[in-house]
Order: C-alpha cells, then sequence, then structure tokens
C-alpha cells in the first residue's frame, strides 16, 4: 500500500470517529431534553395561588397554606403566628376589648394568640380589679361607635366574624337604634324570640345570661354606664341585671344562636350548668383549630407557671419577662 492510500484511509478514520462523537451527543442532548422536560400547563402558577388564598377569609388563608405545606413544616410554622389585621377587625367593630385581670397572664397569653390566629386586632383591657363598666367608659372617651367586649376565658367559632358581619349587616338594616348584640351567651333558648327575616341565626334577646361576648352601639354604652354608674352597689350580677334591663325593655337588645362565642370550661373549669349546656352546641374552635398548627399554644396554662410550660417550647413573650412592663 503506498503513503499516499495510507494517509488518505486515517484521514476517513478520523473523519467517522468525530462524526460518532457528534452523532452520540446529538443523541445524548435528544434523550437529557426528553427526561428533564416538564409540561408545566398542569402547574398552578404564583398569581393563581395568590388569586386562591385572596378568596380565603383568615384564618381560612393560613390553615389552608400551612396544610400545603404538608405535616412536615408544621412544627417549623408552630413557632410564629402572622400578626392581625387591623381591617379585618374594622370589617364589623370599631374596637375589640378583651377584658383580663393581671393576675391572669396565662389567660392573657392564650387570648393574644387566639386574637392574631384569628387575624383580629385587640386590645389586651388587662387591670388588678378588670370590670366591663371600666370597657364602656373607654368606648365612650374613645368614640368608637360600636365595639366587641370579651372575657379571657372564651374560645369562637371559625366563622365567627363571618357570622357577626352578617348578624350586623341584617341588624342595621331592621333597627338602627340597637343597644347591645350577644355574640355569646348560656341561655339555649334565645332563639324563642322573633327571628330577624334577613338572617335566621339573629333573634330578639330572652334572657341571655353570661357576659362571654357582645357588640355595643355607642347609644348602649352610654345607656349603660349612666345607669350602672348610678347602681353600682347591686349586689346581682352583672348578667342577671341586664336580663333585668332587657326585660324591663330599658335595653334593645338582640342575640345571635347560636353564639359564636363560647366560655371553655374545659380550660377554666366551673360548675355552671347553663355554661356546659350551651357548649353542645359549639362546632368549630378556633383554638382548637390553631393548636393543630401551632402546638406550643398548649403551654397557656391558667395560672401560668414557669413549671408547667413545655421545656421542648419554653416560649415565653417578652412581656412575660418583666412583669412592670405590664400595663
Amino acid at each position: 500500500m503506498s503513503p499516499l492510500s495510507g494517509s488518505h484511509s486515517a484521514w476517513w478514520y478520523g473523519r467517522a470517529i468525530r462524526l460518532y462523537f457528534v452523532f452520540s451527543l446529538v443523541i445524548s442532548l435528544f434523550w437529557i431534553a426528553k427526561i428533564c422536560f416538564i409540561d408545566s400547563s398542569h402547574l398552578t402558577s404564583s398569581h393563581s395561588i395568590a388569586d386562591t388564598s385572596a378568596d380565603l377569609t383568615p384564618p381560612d388563608a393560613d390553615r389552608q397554606l400551612r396544610a400545603d405545606r404538608g405535616g412536615a413544616n408544621a412544627n417549623a410554622l408552630s413557632l410564629q403566628l402572622s400578626g392581625p389585621a387591623p381591617e379585618y377587625t374594622l370589617a364589623f367593630t370599631d374596637h375589640i376589648y378583651c377584658i383580663n385581670e393581671l393576675s391572669k397572664l396565662g389567660r392573657k397569653g392564650r387570648m393574644s394568640e387566639l386574637f392574631n390566629y384569628m387575624h383580629l386586632s385587640a386590645e389586651m383591657f388587662t387591670r388588678k380589679n378588670s370590670a366591663h363598666i371600666d370597657t364602656w367608659r373607654d368606648m365612650i372617651n374613645s368614640g368608637y361607635d360600636r365595639a366587641l367586649i370579651v372575657e379571657d376565658d372564651v374560645d369562637f367559632e371559625l366563622d365567627a366574624v363571618s357570622v357577626i358581619s352578617r348578624a350586623l349587616h341584617a341588624l342595621n338594616s331592621t333597627s338602627t337604634d340597637w343597644d347591645i348584640l350577644y355574640i355569646g351567651h348560656c341561655s339555649m333558648e334565645e332563639d324563642e324570640g322573633r327571628a330577624n327575616s334577613a338572617y335566621g341565626r339573629l333573634y330578639k334577646s330572652t334572657h341571655p345570661f353570661c357576659t362571654s361576648g357582645y357588640i355595643l352601639s355607642r347609644n348602649g354604652a352610654k345607656r349603660l354606664f349612666a345607669y350602672f354608674a348610678e347602681h353600682h352597689q347591686q349586689a346581682r350580677a352583672l348578667d342577671v341585671q341586664l336580663v333585668a334591663l332587657i326585660k324591663r325593655k330599658l335595653l334593645k337588645s338582640f342575640s345571635i344562636f347560636p353564639p359564636v362565642v363560647f366560655q371553655r370550661r374545659d380550660l377554666y373549669p366551673s360548675d355552671d350548668g347553663l355554661e356546659l349546656k350551651i357548649a353542645k352546641t359549639f362546632k368549630n374552635s378556633a383554638w382548637d383549630d390553631a393548636l393543630t398548627f401551632v402546638p406550643r399554644l398548649a403551654n397557656w396554662v391558667d395560672p401560668l407557671d414557669s413549671v408547667y410550660l413545655n421545656p421542648a417550647f419554653k416560649h415565653i413573650p417578652s412581656w412575660m419577662e418583666d412583669g412592670n412592663a405590664i400595663n
């Protein structure tokens, strides 16, 4: 074989090798693209996720988000709660008071967490000897047209804000001079009054014993404050006196039934049979729902003592570390 034919064969051989590597590279890239290619049409875009979340009302939006992230991340999320939303509160009331005694720090902590979970902006009305009349005075002086007043041992139904808003809308459309709307009580007979045709859970009050939760109009606050400032020495319980005023038609009162605010006697025991009976109508607890995602909330006890805190969390808010900071 001549030298010329040998070099010619080597040239073809080298060319064939190069073509082989190019072909192999093309085939490899093809399969890599085929394996890695993802049809994103079945995925939810960030825009649609935002739209879905916007359609949910707190705390439903938070619950959906946490559920989507799965149980593995629940413990990490349990160490924080999003803050309250003032505009959400203002949708149905000018202000929220939670009556709390200075000695009951456990209740203050639990209610603060519960309001945060429900995205409600509330004032912990903490005093050495708190009384309902003090909130009425503050409401009048602050110029609020209406205020929600709850005690520090209560729980809410998850859809409480929706129910309250609908009841107020129906109430304002038929009676502009109402004084008080009971959203929490311990009467099983509040549905015996004439129902408001615009909303089936709104009734004229019959005898709504207990003062676990109610909304006052400005006129109602003035009327109650004037009456109790003059009759403050009466020995009867506040809720009994309020029912007496309703019976005498001195107070224009309405009630939501079943109520959306309940006293938690499993957390704070009592022998009051009326409260235990009404509690049977309680269906969807906001506090129990919060515990599902925020297990450290179970640390709140009454009275609060560091020996009761779960050492796995040991979470004490800064306002509790210095007793002088509490107002």
